[in-house]
């Protein structure tokens, strides 16, 4: 399904991709023996992904502004969220980044005030996936979120008033409450619906049982988003039950949509990610919809007041019919 058919008119603001040029950083993770990454094979994803593809990408869309995430590039300092503000030039996308720090680092007040020179910074994201199985171990141990280096890492974080974005596994949600209870003024956003990678009956618990406890600390956000775990091709009977169960936990107003590109572009195209995530929630109010898909996202990255960006239309060449109006809804 690449057309605009059943793709409800509204604008957007996608919370979470990704954008690199191979050869401006390490990006080990993109290298030509890289090892498959634990969705599979991502051969289609070693190559430059620019600003100019993204906007090609979300033709179609309605979109209003975008996220960059940090796309473990392996950049020095604040050298990635540079390079995508000179990548960006004076375009509106992305309208804001999230760079990448380890929070451990004894110089971690230094790297966030160069990150801060960036008029699109809003804070780091950290992968702390740590899972028995190897498949999901991205970090060095499993309870990073406990130590005084992370802690006062974090302190640093919260003095700047930056977000702090986080990929864990099931069996990490707790800890990651925990966190969020003891630091309130500081806020979490939670990436790509917590990995509901449920291999077991026991990873299907500690999601729903960790899910539960975030969604008690008000400090905390979710991305409904990299949903390939519940379904690749994010079809409505396989997704529903979690999404639901998300947004009903954490509220509209604490969920936000993102398309996770070019990652997610392997599983599920973003007009299909758009459709199918409209028809799990199609009993929902428009104004909660219009909170998952736009505005809880200006609300947690502080994203000023859009103009249009043209993107209701698909670009010339990409093979689809809009069914939308160029001009901006009201």
């Amino acid at each position: 399904m690449d057309d605009l058919k059943d793709v409800p008119l509204r604008q957007r603001i996608d919370a979470h991709h990704h954008l690199w040029q191979l050869g401006r950083f390490p990006y080990a993770w993109l290298a030509p023996d890289s090892p498959p990454r634990p969705f599979g094979d991502h051969g289609g994803l070693k190559r430059d992904y620019l600003v100019a593809d993204y906007r090609k990408d979300m033709a179609g869309v309605g979109l209003v502004a975008s996220v960059f995430v940090e796309a473990n590039a392996g950049a020095p300092g604040a050298a990635e969220i540079d390079w995508v503000d000179e990548a960006a030039a004076e375009g509106a996308l992305p309208a804001v980044a999230i760079g990448s720090a380890d929070l451990r680092r004894p110089d971690i007040g230094e790297i966030l005030s160069a990150f801060s020179r960036s008029r699109r910074m809003r804070g780091i994201r950290m992968s702390l996936c740590w899972d028995e199985r190897p498949r999901w171990r991205f970090i060095d141990r499993p309870d990073v979120m406990l130590t005084a280096e992370f802690k006062r890492g974090l302190a640093e974080l919260t003095r700047r008033e930056m977000v702090f974005d986080v990929l864990v596994v099931p069996g990490q949600l707790s800890q990651l409450a925990g966190l969020a209870r003891a630091n309130p003024d500081q806020l979490v956003v939670l990436d790509h619906l917590g990995t509901p990678w449920f291999e077991t009956p026991a990873d299907e618990t500690a999601w729903t049982a960790g899910m539960r406890e975030c969604a008690r600390c008000p400090n905390v956000v979710v991305k409904l988003s990299g949903l390939w775990p519940l379904d690749r091709k994010w079809r409505p009977e396989r997704i529903a039950g979690p999404v639901r169960l998300v947004v009903d936990l954490f509220g509209p107003e604490r969920c936000m949509w993102a398309s996770n590109y070019p990652v997610e572009k392997l599983m599920c195209p973003v007009l299909d990610q758009i459709r199918h995530l409209e028809t799990v929630l199609d009993d929902f109010a428009d104004d909660d919809k219009d909170m998952i898909f736009r505005r809880t996202a200006a609300r947690v990255y502080r994203i000023p007041e859009m103009a249009d960006l043209g993107m209701h239309a698909p670009d010339p060449g990409s093979g689809l019919t809009s069914i939308h109006s160029s001009e901006p809804a009201r």
